[in-house]
């Protein structure tokens, strides 16, 4: 496991409203914390056994179901309570086998049979076998799944759509009939939603599964509170072995300085959540490891066509933004240029030929303004209030203004902005200021769901889905994917980018950014590439 040091689809979509900032006061946090044993290892050196890791988490509605998104924290939950039938650990992004052993593939790209880890046991004591998955899965695909809650967010409903047939021929094997190939099934099954749940569970709670969650995980749900924390313990019966602490906290801390002087003193034992100012004090102080944390989310900002029609005005919008002094004070350098537009640098269609779309011209800008009689014309831009966004917005509302336009701009509660974002007659929903984090290290997480012309991007937010030519995206985004040969999936999603950036512009990149991991000095083994992308695998950790 690389282990470097020094230094949000996405940061909450979600935050339910009862999710509560945490400040000063760390009672809570205090009780999470423990103390790790202390043994010798084969080689003479001493390694630690036991103990409590606390992982200090964006918030908790205490509900974990992988077909319901409430916080980045719940689903880090899922991460730990289930296993898929693929794993990717974010070392490499090839998907590898989980609780399928193995698989084959049809020559016509079409049939997927998958032959099941036998022995493995699910945290209620069930065996795992072939109704599991289909359980689980038909409810990523099926709406109508008696066990989904209400405001289910099926994340692999597009696998569902594409599939002709879905069955177990005995407990060990499932196959899926695909109506057409589809090159990233499997690392689709790695996301949160290929997370498998135990048949015997969802039968006992239905749509509460995710106050109940029980999975083949390396930790077993304990308790969780909202606003909060979960709490779990680590599973004796995973099929890897038990991990090497006893448990695993994951905590609510919203408050910036609250996350910096718990990691300090200890009472936070990791996070990705780490304030980009406090970084450069964060590398000078030996009772932490800041962690080179690959650049692997987009940060951009959404125009909605219904509202700004000319392209040009949005070609101008793009021009302006001054990405050089986002990154610099909103970012406080743990960021870089989007050079390959929307797919970040640690990705394999990473294109730095495509700079040039999100340059800075703002004599360019001004002409386009002007030529398009825009001048003095009010945008409406919102951000939510947290994080890189308020900064991100005041910045950009001063290079917008610099090229003749006036703005007014929203600072948004986190609890209600990706509501304001789904909702097109939003006073403020010109101009809106949102990131993708990719769950599934691949272009087509990325540009894949950035252009098409469905769902949440093309349709509720961009409404990219009005205009002409748009449809045509959905066949070009599905025809790459399946490209065979890397060299050419890179090039054909690099025509993608540059014809929607030059046709459409209803996505202005402003950077790629980092979350920062961050943790205790003593913490070891900890996947924190992973955990940088938001995934959690602690399975391996030592405090």
């Amino acid at each position: 496991m690389d282990l470097g040091n020094q230094a949000v689809s996405r940061r909450t979509l979600l935050r339910g409203a009862s999710i509560l900032g945490m400040g000063a006061g760390l009672t809570g946090l205090l009780a999470a914390c423990g103390v790790a044993a202390e043994k010798d290892d084969a080689s003479g050196g001493t390694t630690r056994s036991g103990g409590t890791l606390t992982l200090a988490i964006d918030g908790t509605s205490a509900i974990n179901d992988p077909a319901f998104y409430t916080t980045l924290g719940d689903w880090m939950v899922v991460d730990c309570v289930c296993r898929g039938l693929t794993f990717i650990s974010f070392e490499t992004n090839e998907p590898v086998a989980d609780l399928a052993e193995s698989w084959t593939i049809s020559d016509d790209q079409l049939t997927y049979t998958f032959k099941l880890r036998q022995g493995v046991t699910f945290h209620d004591g069930t065996t795992f076998t072939s109704a599991d998955v289909l359980a689980t899965l038909n409810r990523q695909f099926d709406a109508n799944d008696k066990t989904l809650p209400k405001g289910a967010s099926q994340t692999l409903k597009a696998i569902g759509d594409n599939m002709t047939s879905f069955t177990a021929p005995d407990a060990n094997t499932v196959v899926m009939v695909l109506k057409k190939p589809d090159r990233t099934l499997l690392g689709r099954l790695s996301d949160i939603g290929g997370r498998i749940i135990s048949k015997a569970a969802l039968t006992k709670y239905g749509a509460d599964i995710g106050k109940n969650l029980v999975g083949t995980g390396p930790f077993k749900f304990v308790s969780a509170t909202s606003g909060q924390n979960v709490t779990l313990a680590a599973f004796d019966g995973f099929y890897k072995g038990k991990p090497p602490i006893d448990r695993l906290v994951l905590q609510q801390v919203t408050d910036p300085s609250t996350i910096v002087s718990s990691l300090l003193s200890g009472d936070v034992s990791a996070t990705q959540f780490t304030p980009y100012s406090a970084l450069e004090q964060l590398k000078g102080d030996k009772s932490v490891t800041v962690y080179d944390t690959p650049k692997s989310f987009d940060a951009f900002m959404m125009m909605d066509v219904r509202r700004i029609p000319e392209l040009n005005v949005r070609k101008a919008i793009n021009l302006a933004i001054d990405r050089q002094a986002l990154i610099t004070q909103a970012f406080f350098g743990a960021a870089v240029l989007p050079d390959g537009y929307t797919i970040p640098p640690n990705q394999d269609a990473y294109d730095a030929t495509l700079a040039d779309i999100s340059k800075t011209d703002i004599a360019e800008a001004k002409r386009l303004i002007t030529e398009a009689g825009a001048t003095g014309r009010t945008v409406r831009l919102m951000a939510a209030s947290d994080s890189w966004h308020p900064k991100a917005a005041q910045l950009i509302a001063q290079n917008l203004t610099d090229i003749g336009l006036k703005v007014e701009t929203d600072s948004v509660d986190p609890a209600t902005y990706f509501n304001r974002l789904l909702t097109p007659d939003d006073k403020f929903h010109d101009l809106m200021i949102w990131e993708r984090n990719g769950y599934y290290p691949d272009a087509d997480d990325m540009i894949g769901s950035l252009a098409k012309p469905s769902g949440v991007y093309g349709d509720f937010i961009s409404g990219f889905t009005t205009l002409d030519g748009a449809a045509a995206y959905s066949d070009m985004l599905f025809e790459a994917k399946n490209i065979a040969d890397a060299t050419a999936r890179k090039a054909r999603y690099s025509e993608i980018a540059r014809e929607w950036a030059d046709k459409y512009m209803t996505l202005s990149m402003l950077v790629c950014a980092s979350n920062p991991v961050v943790s205790g000095a003593k913490v070891t083994n900890m996947n924190w590439k992973a955990l940088g992308n938001h995934r959690c695998f602690m399975e391996t950790a030592s405090v």
